[in-house]
């Protein structure tokens, strides 16, 4: 009786592993026909593909729309570096007479204008490019690649045809943050990843050509942009951890709202800690917190000192401010 239960059972899992072989079989077969489809999509075919989609007038999650307010009286940059931003809004402010008048648009692969800043994070990058939609009356609409990508072959594209679209319908700059996992250089093709990857920079590349607007591209690795991106970029602006007289002015300036003490001393704290901008920023406001839970009317020079070595720690970290054991968060 154990036996021919037995039997049964093994005939019965012999039965399902060639089931299961068989949907393998089906499964890399219609893959590959996938794959081998998409590989055929021509990049003109993008227009036809994406475009024929009715997109909303807004895509909640896909952009964080920013009325600028900051100016470049607040944003503290080197004197190569405003010299370039200077000629870029030059070049924006004379675009129709650059394109058209003086025949670039005949030279160049697309009508738009793209900045492409690079450098450390917190050195500045969103804060210029505030200042300078709000120097050229602008809003500024922030696409964050985590924001557009989507699980399903061929969304991520729409994502981007639909952010472009915004951008156009409200005269936007669109600011692509930490651009590289977007336009970095294209794979071969192993995967469904890959190819849709692969995808997604010819849609971007497509989108970038029709533009007629501003786009800037943020990344701390634009070593890994994709070359077809890099013949694109109108500007590359290299932003540099502030020299010791930059750090000491934005150490003044961000900190200027303070009550401070008299024994304050922001060139020693400039050249104590190489900070960038977003590190100076951090510092000040762990030391008004220092300040404040130790019931002090004043920020002092051993606030700041004490919010330095927090974020040169670089993480978040509690401290047990007095006897009672209450904690504080601070920003490393």
């Amino acid at each position: 009786m154990i036996e021919k239960k037995t039997r049964n059972i093994n005939r019965e899992v012999n039965t399902l592993k060639k089931e299961l072989n068989l949907l393998k079989k089906n499964f890399s077969r219609k893959f590959n026909l996938v794959i081998s489809e998409m590989q055929k999509i021509a990049p003109s075919d993008y227009e036809v593909i994406f475009e024929s989609q009715n997109i909303p007038d807004s895509s909640s999650g896909l952009i964080e729309k920013i009325n600028p307010k900051k100016t470049f009286n607040e944003v503290i940059l080197n004197n190569e570096i405003k010299s370039q931003i200077n000629m870029a809004i030059s070049q924006i402010s004379n675009h129709h007479k650059l394109m058209h008048k003086w025949g670039l648009s005949n030279l160049q692969e697309n009508n738009s204008i793209s900045l492409l800043f690079s450098g450390p994070s917190g050195t500045g990058k969103t804060l210029t490019a505030e200042a300078l939609s709000n120097e050229l009356r602008k809003k500024l609409f922030i696409v964050r690649y985590s924001n557009l990508v989507d699980s399903f072959i061929g969304e991520t594209g729409k994502n981007i045809v639909k952010v472009f679209d915004l951008a156009r319908k409200n005269n936007a700059i669109l600011f692509f943050d930490e651009a590289d996992a977007i336009a970095s250089s294209r794979t071969n093709i192993f995967s469904a990843t890959d190819s849709e990857t692969n995808l997604t920079r010819n849609v971007l590349l497509k989108e970038l050509e029709k533009f007629d607007g501003i786009v800037i591209f943020a990344t701390n690795l634009a070593s890994n942009f994709d070359k077809a991106f890099e013949r694109r970029i109108n500007s590359h602006i290299i932003f540099k951890v502030p020299n010791l007289n930059e750090r000491e002015e934005i150490w003044k300036l961000l900190s200027k709202t303070l009550p401070l003490d008299k024994d304050v001393n922001f060139h020693e704290l400039a050249k104590e800690f190489e900070f960038s901008g977003g590190h100076i920023r951090n510092s000040v406001i762990n030391a008004a917190r220092l300040a404040v839970s130790n019931n002090f009317n004043k920020v002092n020079q051993d606030h700041f000192f004490k919010a330095c070595k927090l974020v040169k720690d670089g993480k978040n970290i509690l401290l047990q401010i007095d006897d009672s054991k209450d904690t504080i968060n601070y920003f490393g």
